[in-house]
């Protein structure tokens, strides 16, 4: 069946004032170092409406047109003691305003592979629809 709405499948991971961003299904792949500052010694997305922006400039460079989203994100660096519920809904919150329909975070650990991520965007979805069961 023809989907006319495709969704695309985008990793981010997020360091501090740095981001890469791989489309998924394409393979493309960007990486950049903030110029403003969307992190502080404390909290890696202190400043999320700068964070947005800088995400929303890379995926203008990987996305031709704005079709929905789905994101995994995941950050890597700032996590003593883990993200606190604050945290989790700003990155939350910040990807559907980036266009997602379906948006997932993992914690911590290393980058993963194109097909790590992919599997883990499954795996996160499947969780999600069985926890609303």
């Amino acid at each position: 069946m023809f989907k006319l709405f495709k969704s695309n499948l985008v990793y981010i991971i997020l360091y501090k004032n740095r981001v890469k961003i791989y489309r998924l299904d394409t393979g493309k792949f960007l990486e950049r170092e903030a110029k403003k500052p969307f992190s502080n010694s404390r909290v890696l997305w202190a400043d999320f409406n700068e964070g947005e922006s800088f995400i929303r400039e890379i995926l203008k460079g990987l996305i031709d047109n704005w079709r929905t989203h789905r994101m995994l994100i995941h950050q890597v660096e700032l996590l003593e003691g883990g993200l606190s519920e604050v945290e989790k809904r700003a990155l939350i919150d910040s990807a559907w305003h980036l266009g997602a329909k379906e948006a997932y975070l993992l914690e911590g650990g290393n980058e993963l592979s194109s097909r790590e991520a992919i599997l883990e965007l499954e795996k996160l979805k499947e969780n999600k629809q069985k926890s609303k069961k």
